[in-house]
C-alpha cells in the first residue's frame, strides 16, 4: 500500500498514467485525485466503496464485484455521472453485503460459487483453496437475492422506486 504522497510523486512519471487502489479508503482516493492532474486516472478496486470513490473524483473501478454484478456496477457509474446520486447510493448500499461476503470471507472461491449459482461457469477452485461450505453457499444465495441478482436466464433490473 503506497501512501498518497508517493502516488502523487509517481503520477509525474511520463510512463505512469494511473493507479488502481484497492484499500477502500475514500479519503486517500480524494487526496490523490486532488493532487494529481486530470490526465492521471484513479481507479478503485474496492467494490464496497465504488460510489463514494466516484464522488471523490475516481475515474472508475476495477472491481471483483463486477464479476457478479456487472450491470449494477455500470448502473452506479452511469447514475453517478448523470447526477443521480441518491439512486447510485441506494444501489451501492444494496451491493455492500455481497461485496463484504466475497472480499472479507470467501474470496475467489466465493466468486466462482456465486457465478455457478447465477448460472454461469465459475468452476472448481485451484488447490490449496477450498470450495465454500454449504453454509457459505446458502449465505451467497441470500446476499445475491438481496442484491437483486438473478440467474443469467433473468436479466438484472435496477430495482425499486427512485433507483
Amino acid at each position: 500500500d503506497m501512501g498518497a504522497a508517493t502516488v502523487v510523486d509517481l503520477s509525474r512519471h511520463p510512463n505512469i498514467i494511473g493507479i488502481k487502489d484497492s484499500g477502500g479508503r475514500v479519503a486517500k482516493i480524494g487526496q490523490i485525485v486532488q493532487r494529481t492532474g486530470a490526465d492521471f486516472f484513479v481507479l478503485t478496486g474496492a467494490g464496497a466503496t465504488f460510489f463514494p470513490a466516484l464522488t471523490m473524483g475516481a475515474s472508475g473501478g476495477i472491481l471483483a464485484l463486477a464479476n457478479l454484478a456487472p450491470a449494477a456496477c455500470i448502473e452506479i457509474f452511469r447514475r453517478h455521472a448523470a447526477g443521480g446520486w441518491e439512486a447510485a447510493r441506494k444501489l451501492q448500499a444494496r451491493l455492500i453485503p455481497l461485496n463484504t461476503l466475497i472480499s472479507s470471507k470467501l474470496g475467489p472461491p466465493g466468486i466462482k460459487a456465486a457465478l455457478d449459482i447465477l448460472g454461469y461457469y465459475g468452476g472448481p477452485v485451484r488447490p490449496p483453496l477450498l470450495p465454500p461450505s454449504d453454509g457459505d453457499r446458502a449465505a451467497l444465495r441470500a446476499v445475491l437475492a438481496e442484491a437483486g441478482l438473478r440467474s443469467k436466464a433473468q436479466s438484472y433490473t435496477p430495482g425499486g422506486e427512485g433507483e
